[in-house]
């Protein structure tokens, strides 16, 4: 493990290759902004992270595909929250394209679709899924959709209403799902690419008092991942391709039974690029040093066993992410400000 520390850090993404055996990394610091820093693919070493991107907010990250834009969370003046949109130079630097503002407050987690046309967005606070279109260039136009969620559940401290808590397009590209942590649903969204507007198509229930926080799919788009936040597990299900509607098959624990998971939450979870393996990450609330990471090998017909938890060497996991070569995973210590990197 090697340790590097950042002010704040609230996300990390690994995806931009630098030159032959580099790979720049980019870290959200809320209080900052986008610290830029570079791994290296051989050894797992970063380098000190320095500031690119200055701005309040930064919490989560989406890079373009072609490497060329990031985008970030953010907050503006008044509380205002939104997207701000970066161009990424070769040397991996980055320079402010446009700032678009969401209607109703801040976002917690943003996606491109797979066209990259569209970006999305999930207000936790407001309980309301957006999207945006994306020109040529990377720059975020006016917003095309805005819905709001409705309801609640049976945690009376964390599900008094509705919760959306990230948003991601499916399989085929067809449907954009939204776990929402306050009403144990992950609502589902027909995509238009053309107008980059989202149109509500029903939704797919999640276990009562889970508290849905993000998800992840399959190699092949058959299976959905969701991350259940309050109960520290992970729930698989089967994907209709034609109507989006997904099935229930497994829930499983993140962590091995007897353990203590008072004040425990968890926070990412990520699947890998051939699809054998899953991680996700686990918080102690209450800074007894239970941090964690959960390894999962996944099964012929999608489904989970639990094979190892590692100590995160952080205080709050807030995000994980595996570099382009998925030798390296990364942890973003929310509370301790660093940022370990494991083989």
């Amino acid at each position: 493990v090697q340790l590097i520390t950042v002010l704040g850090v609230a996300g990390i993404l690994a995806g931009t290759p630098l030159f032959a055996d580099n790979t720049n990394v980019y870290i959200a610091s809320a209080s900052d902004g986008v610290y830029l820093s570079t791994l290296n693919d051989e050894t797992g070493s970063l380098s000190e992270p320095k500031l690119a991107a200055e701005i309040k907010g930064s919490g989560f990250l989406a890079i373009h595909p072609n490497n060329k834009a990031l985008y970030t969370t953010a907050n503006f003046e008044e509380k205002q929250g939104g997207i701000a949109a970066y161009t990424i130079a070769k040397n991996g630097s980055l320079t402010q394209k446009s700032l678009q503002k969401n209607k109703d407050g801040g976002l917690c987690h943003i996606s491109l679709d797979a066209s990259s046309k569209v970006i999305m967005g999930a207000n936790y606070r407001g309980g309301s899924v957006v999207s945006f279109p994306l020109a040529e260039d990377g720059s975020i136009g006016n917003l095309a959709s805005h819905h709001q969620h409705e309801g609640f559940s049976v945690n009376e401290k964390r599900q008094k209403g509705p919760h959306a808590h990230s948003i991601y397009s499916g399989p085929q590209n067809k449907f954009a799902y939204a776990p929402d942590l306050g009403i144990d649903k992950v609502m589902i969204y027909a995509i238009d690419t053309t107008s980059a507007k989202l149109t509500p198509f029903g939704h797919s229930k999640t276990p009562a008092g889970g508290g849905p926080r993000h998800m992840k799919f399959g190699k092949d788009g058959k299976q959905a991942y969701v991350l259940n936040e309050l109960l520290l597990s992970v729930t698989v299900y089967d994907v209709n391709p034609v109507s989006g509607k997904l099935t229930k098959k497994q829930t499983i624990g993140n962590v091995k039974s007897g353990t203590d998971k008072e004040q425990m939450t968890c926070s990412e979870i990520r699947v890998s690029k051939d699809g054998k393996f899953a991680y996700c990450a686990n918080r102690d609330l209450a800074g007894k040093k239970r941090d964690c990471v959960s390894v999962f090998s996944v099964g012929s017909a999608g489904k989970l066993t639990l094979i190892q938890t590692i100590g995160a060497e952080v205080w709050i996991p807030r995000n994980i992410n595996l570099d382009p070569t998925e030798k390296w995973l990364l942890v973003a210590g929310q509370k301790s400000n660093n940022v370990p990197v494991f083989k």
